[in-house]
């Protein structure tokens, strides 16, 4: 854990210690496994669970189901009814609610009061990659804490190497006499980083999915599985897009641009950016991800080598 995340825990922790931490705590960050991973310092602070220990009989979690990922007011209600009951093993309870953002209307409705006036000893933990798609309501009434995975330990090589490759691309595009030359090679190439990039989001989201699933309690639904393993790869994803769009940034405007660049070419990078965006953001309500990127590269080859 990087040591901004780490003193904002600390921070929380020693508000605990002294009876004012706030009840409904809104961890929002980029990669959701850190999120629940880090939320780990503070539960098990509270429940005095000893160091590394996922379970305990006043530690409960609300999560998706299935593929669509879908937090349902069935299961909020089943939650909010756990809470309202004594504890088994102190005065204190902590409830995880994984990707909030999730919560369908119905759902965030009967979530609300509870999150205004609940039980004595009650936390709330709310874990969110996309904050600003819940309910303000319940934004409002929580304390925002950001906790964001900075280390460098976790670049990923290959999508390195493929940024490379994908750099190459788009210098190619900018060059007007290469071009006239053969228009056909930045479509092949087009096509080949689609499907590099495809396969690099799968493998990696493969690996990552498969360590996180095995750590998972027993008691955790099926659905609630595959929806935990949806929302990991959908992060995978955005993680890489992110670094995509920043790059791209970069080579237009920062030290990996040549002079003049932003100058000649400013407009197209803010379209190129926005396409990007939209792209994410349609991935988001589950459009085809193959589709998804075949409509950015080919975007992008028509912007870049546009006049």
């Amino acid at each position: 854990m990087n040591s901004v995340a780490q003193e904002r825990l600390e921070s929380l922790s020693e508000r605990f210690n002294s009876g004012t931490l706030h009840h409904g705590l809104l961890f929002r960050g980029d990669n959701l496994l850190f999120l629940e991973q880090s939320v780990g310092h503070l539960y098990r602070k509270i429940l005095n669970i000893e160091s590394n220990g996922l379970d305990h009989p006043d530690l409960f979690h609300l999560r998706p189901t299935g593929k669509a990922r879908i937090i349902t007011v069935e299961k909020t209600r089943s939650l909010l009814s756990q809470l309202h009951r004594s504890g088994h093993q102190s005065n204190r309870k902590v409830a995880i609610i994984h990707e909030v953002d999730r919560m369908r209307k119905e759902a965030a409705n009967a979530f609300l009061k509870t999150l205004e006036e609940p039980p004595q000893g009650t936390y709330l933990f709310l874990l969110t990659t996309r904050p600003y798609s819940i309910l303000p309501t319940i934004r409002s009434r929580t304390l925002m804490v950001r906790l964001e995975e900075t280390s460098s330990q976790d670049k990923n090589q290959e999508l390195e190497n493929w940024i490379e490759h994908y750099s190459g691309w788009v210098e190619l595009l900018l060059n007007r006499k290469k071009l006239k030359q053969d228009r056909v090679t930045p479509v092949f190439m087009a096509y080949g980083l689609m499907e590099s990039l495809a396969n690099l989001i799968k493998s990696t989201a493969d690996d990552l999915t498969k360590e996180a699933l095995s750590n998972l309690p027993e008691e955790v639904e099926d659905k609630e599985k595959d929806a935990f393993e949806s929302g990991l790869r959908r992060g995978v994803r955005s993680k890489m897009l992110k670094e995509i769009s920043d790059h791209t940034r970069n080579l237009i405007t920062g030290s990996e641009g040549s002079s003049g660049m932003l100058e000649h070419h400013g407009l197209k990078l803010t379209r190129v950016i926005r396409k990007l965006e939209s792209t994410s953001g349609l991935l988001e309500v589950n459009l085809k991800e193959d589709a998804a990127l075949e409509d950015f590269f080919l975007s992008s080859l028509r912007i870049w080598s546009s006049k």
